[in-house]
């Protein structure tokens, strides 16, 4: 696209206020593109983020809106959240976040006010191969690639999305180029919160949940993988997969961790960290981002690598695909540790997201 094209093209961009959106909109001036703001309301008391993000749009000359989404927010993203743990799940929220909210409603919302693409400053490629399909892929920036989120994403949105920090070999080329345009955000530090869920205490969002919905939290007991009881806990919430630390259990002088979590009986599977490991998984309702309407699953590809966590290393891996349980069986190279039913399971070709989808069984079952 030339610069007298994308002159004529609207393009909204998702603002925090953050250094990330921030540069993605200045990227996009420069380019040459006629460029708005919005950002969203998603929680309560979000008004100093509403406000940062106006004030970013106002000194860098952009039309402002906001969008308010936070009973949307609250009835899909949180509530997804808080139900996987319940149901002895391990949650995503961003991608769902990513499908439901900001590629769902925000979307929609700028494709409603005329605007011909929605921009945001993830740290992700998509490229087209001249066949008019579009191609998800690894950010240049391995360190902060964001593509492990965004597998859920159609052909539709994709052809309608810019990521201006794709191509951008570094977090501290993103502050360079804050600096030199005068961004006051330039220094400020990555979140490493879920956004609803404040210093970490994502138990206490539970616990809100549960009171607001009339849920009892049920004690349970600690199992071996012969099904004996060895303990008791107050709520199997409170576990994660593969947790050692705050358990405080061992097998003669070996540490025990979390296997897994049965929700029909609040059960707490308890083992050896090699039980932890496998080589395949069962992955349900795939999500393959370059199908194109009407396009056929492929029942089979090998040459694949895959993670189940966004910030771990990719394993070699080939998949089969049943098209009757619209399930597919990854088989892992080399074993991955605590892979959590409820994780997403994302699948490359090369640098290209290929597949992913929800693990359905982990090691304790």
């Amino acid at each position: 696209m030339d610069s007298k094209e994308q002159s004529n093209k609207k393009v909204l961009v998702a603002m925090s206020g953050g250094v990330d959106s921030t540069v993605a909109v200045s990227l996009l001036l420069e380019r040459g593109f006629s460029v708005a703001g919005a950002t969203m309301k998603l929680l309560p008391d979000c008004e100093k983020q509403v406000e940062r993000a106006a004030n970013a749009a106002k000194v860098l000359g952009i039309d402002f809106y906001v969008f308010d989404f936070e009973k949307e927010f609250k009835d899909t993203v949180r509530e997804y959240f808080c139900r996987s743990y319940a149901e002895s799940r391990t949650p995503n929220p961003c991608v769902v976040c990513n499908k439901l909210i900001k590629f769902g409603l925000f979307f929609d919302k700028a494709m409603e006010l005329g605007f011909d693409y929605v921009a945001t400053g993830h740290y992700a490629v998509i490229t087209p191969d001249g066949e008019d399909r579009i191609w998800l892929r690894k950010a240049v920036c391995t360190q902060k690639d964001q593509s492990y989120f965004l597998f859920k994403l159609s052909q539709d949105v994709l052809k309608k999305v810019i990521f201006p920090l794709g191509d951008i070999e570094s977090k501290e080329k993103v502050r360079e180029i804050a600096r030199s345009r005068g961004v006051e955000n330039s220094e400020e530090r990555d979140s490493q919160d879920i956004c609803f869920v404040p210093d970490g205490d994502y138990i206490g969002v539970i616990e809100d949940y549960y009171r607001e919905k009339g849920i009892a939290r049920r004690p349970g007991n600690f199992v071996d993988v012969d099904g004996n009881v060895i303990g008791t806990h107050g709520g199997m919430e409170r576990f994660t997969i593969g947790q050692r630390k705050g358990v405080g259990m061992t097998l003669g002088e070996e540490p025990m961790y979390v296997l897994g979590k049965r929700p029909e009986d609040g059960a707490v599977i308890m083992g050896r960290d090699e039980l932890l490991h496998t080589d395949t998984l069962y992955v349900a309702e795939p999500s393959f981002p370059w199908l194109r309407k009407n396009e056929a699953v492929p029942e089979s590809k090998a040459g694949l690598t895959v993670k189940t966590r966004s910030g771990q290393r990719t394993v070699p891996a080939s998949i089969q695909y049943d098209p009757v349980t619209n399930m597919l069986t990854a088989y892992l190279e080399k074993p991955v540790r605590a892979a959590a039913p409820g994780q997403f399971a994302v699948f490359y070709d090369g640098d290209r997201v290929f597949c992913g989808g929800e693990i359905k069984q982990g090691p304790g079952r």
